[in-house]
């Protein structure tokens, strides 16, 4: 009796010591074919620069020619000013160089002049004055402005006699309620960037304007020997009139 069970004792065990195997077996096979299960980082779309690409290729140059492409990069990498389609080139034109591999800014970006028609009768001319003097990188085509000059010396035609009594240097109303067609650089909106501590002022901006062909014979006189500088129109005000510091008899007329 003893004998017998003690052979049922040895043969449990060896079933329990069997079964135990085949359990961890199991679970090991089953780890091995089990998927690892890794987080995937984040990442944008963006217009990427293939080639170096220079100053001044338009929008649809860099996407006939196959000079950029939309690219994944890390959301760490990504700025609000990144360009996130082709079609956000349309019309543009690249105002300063690319490295290849270099995502394209919004700020690198200026309308094409292709897309940009004068109004029937006037002229297009442009003025380059400092960032501060161009409104700092806020003014946005389309708008209307009101140009200054600031007067450093007389000039007169020769017929007008020097008027009595002026005091140099001064600053002039030039002309009132020009239209503003493009602006070299624009700062981007501060809600693109709201962590930013400040917004960069360009050293210089030049801006493309629609004139008279008598207000560009001003305006070019005035750029080669005065310096200009722009106020954004207050719609709805009248401005004081033009001529009142001194009038140069060359560029506008006496007050």
């Amino acid at each position: 009796m003893k004998r017998q069970t003690l052979v049922l004792v040895v043969i449990g065990l060896v079933l329990f010591i069997a079964g135990g195997g085949i359990a961890f077996a199991t679970v090991l096979q089953g780890t091995e074919h089990q998927p690892t299960t890794t987080t995937a980082p984040v990442s944008t779309a963006v217009v990427v620069a293939n080639a170096d690409i220079p100053a001044g290729t338009t929008g649809q140059d860099m996407v006939s020619q196959g000079l950029v492409s939309l690219q994944l990069i890390s959301q760490k990498r990504y700025l609000a000013t990144d360009i996130a389609s082709l079609q956000g080139l349309a019309d543009e034109v690249l105002t300063s160089s690319l490295r290849k591999g270099e995502a394209i800014q919004a700020t690198q970006l200026t309308p094409s002049t292709t897309s940009i028609s004068l109004p029937k009768g006037l002229d297009g001319v442009t003025i380059t004055t400092t960032g501060v003097g161009g409104l700092a990188g806020y003014l946005q085509p389309g708008s209307d402005v009101d140009i200054y000059a600031n007067l450093t010396k007389l000039s007169t035609n020769g017929a007008t006699p020097t008027p009595a009594g002026v005091s140099l240097p001064c600053t002039e109303l030039a002309m009132a309620d020009i239209q503003v067609l493009d602006v070299s650089s624009v700062v981007p909106a501060l809600s693109t960037h709201p962590n930013a501590a400040g917004r960069a002022v360009p050293p210089s901006i030049t801006l493309l304007l629609a004139v008279s062909p008598s207000q560009a014979r001003v305006l070019t006189f005035m750029t080669q020997n005065e310096t200009l500088s722009v106020a954004q129109t207050q719609k709805g005000t009248l401005p004081v009139p033009v001529g009142t510091c001194i009038g140069t008899g060359q560029t506008t007329s006496a007050a």
